[in-house]
C-alpha cells in the first residue's frame, strides 16, 4: 500500500535530484529515505529513478508521477489546514515568502500586530527572487507569497494588490541634484543610474524612470543588494532608486548620501499578496492582508 511517507520522501528526491539533501529535507536518515524510494518502486512496479554514484534522473514516468505526487500531497496539507483554519483562524504553521528586498523593511510594520493577535500562528519566512517566489508557491512550498511580479491573468492564484512602494532618489554627496528638495524623472536625464541585477520589481520600475527621464543603466556596475547600491552610491560611482521602505529604515539616516523623493506621481512598485485560489485558507489570507495593509507606514500608498 501507498502511504503519505512513500510520497513525501519521492517527492523530496524529485525535487533536490540528491538523496542526502532530500533527506535532510525531510529529516529522515538517507537509509530510510533509499528503503521508502525502493518500496515504492516495488508497489508501482515501475523505476521512478535512474541513480549512479554522481547524479540522480527522473525516469520519464517518474516525472509524471512526481508532479501527481505532489498534487496529493497539497490536498492532504490543504486538508488539515482547513480543519485547522476552522478551529482557529490564523493559527498552525504558515509558510510565508517575500522578496528580500521588501520584507526586512515592511515585516517589521506587522508582525508584532500579527503575533499579538494569532498568538498560536507559527509564522515561517522564506525570502527568494519573484520567480522563485512564483514557483514554490505553485509547487505547494509555500502557503502565500509578498510579491511585485504576479500575473494577474493567472487563473490558478488569487492576487490582492496591498499596496504602491514609491522609489527614492538617492545621490552621492555633491551631486548637482543635491539642493533640490524634490526632483521629477526628467530631472535625472542624462545621468546613468546603478541598477540591481535581479529584479524585484525594483529593476523594472527604475528602467522605466530612465527611459522616461532620458537617463540610462551604468554599463560597468551593478549590485545585488540594497545595501551594496547604497554603498556604491555613497562612494561617488553614481546615482540609484531605492524603494521607499528601505529608505524610511536604513538610507535615511546614511549621513553619506542624499535621498530625494520625486514628485507625484512618484516611480513605483506594486506589493501584492497571492496564494493559490484552491487553498482552502482563501479566508484567513484575507484576514491577513487585512491586517497587513492596515499596519503599513506612511511612505507606502495602499492599494483600492
Amino acid at each position: 500500500m501507498i502511504t503519505l511517507r512513500h510520497l513525501q520522501c519521492f517527492a523530496a528526491v524529485a525535487e533536490k535530484l540528491h538523496f542526502r539533501r532530500a533527506a535532510e529535507q525531510i529529516n529522515i536518515s538517507q537509509p530510510a529515505l533509499s528503503a521508502q524510494i525502493a518500496q515504492l518502486e516495488e508497489t508501482l512496479g515501475v523505476l521512478l529513478l535512474e541513480r549512479t554514484r554522481r547524479r540522480v534522473l527522473l525516469t520519464p514516468i517518474g516525472q509524471d508521477l512526481a508532479e501527481r505526487a505532489n498534487a496529493i500531497l497539497r490536498s492532504v496539507s490543504d486538508l488539515e489546514e482547513h480543519a485547522q483554519g476552522a478551529r482557529i483562524p490564523l493559527s498552525g504553521i504558515l509558510r510565508l515568502g517575500v522578496l528580500p528586498t521588501l520584507g526586512p523593511y515592511l515585516l517589521p510594520h506587522f508582525l508584532p500586530e500579527m503575533r499579538r493577535r494569532h498568538p498560536d500562528l507559527k509564522l515561517y519566512l522564506r525570502e527568494e527572487a519573484g520567480d522563485r517566489l512564483l514557483g514554490e508557491l505553485a509547487s505547494g512550498q509555500l502557503d502565500l507569497i509578498l510579491t511585485s511580479s504576479a500575473p494577474a491573468s493567472d487563473q490558478h492564484l488569487t492576487v490582492v494588490p496591498l499596496f504602491r512602494e514609491p522609489l527614492w532618489a538617492v545621490l552621492p554627496r555633491g551631486h548637482r541634484l543635491a539642493g533640490q528638495d524634490s526632483l521629477t524623472p526628467a530631472d535625472l536625464a542624462g545621468e546613468q543610474l546603478i541598477l540591481l541585477e535581479v529584479g524585484d520589481g525594483l529593476r523594472e520600475a527604475a528602467l522605466t524612470l530612465c527611459h522616461a527621464a532620458g537617463s540610462r543603466e551604468h554599463p560597468d556596475f551593478r549590485a545585488t543588494s540594497l545595501d551594496s547600491l547604497r554603498q556604491m552610491v555613497a562612494t561617488g560611482l553614481g546615482a540609484t532608486c531605492l524603494p521607499a521602505l528601505y529608505v524610511d529604515a536604513e538610507a535615511r539616516a546614511d549621513e553619506q548620501i542624499v535621498v530625494r523623493r520625486f514628485a507625484d506621481p512618484p516611480p513605483s512598485r506594486p506589493v501584492d499578496l497571492v496564494w493559490r485560489r484552491t487553498s482552502a485558507r482563501s479566508p484567513e489570507f484575507r484576514l491577513f492582508a487585512e491586517l497587513v495593509a492596515t499596519h503599513l507606514p506612511d511612505v507606502v500608498t495602499r492599494s483600492r
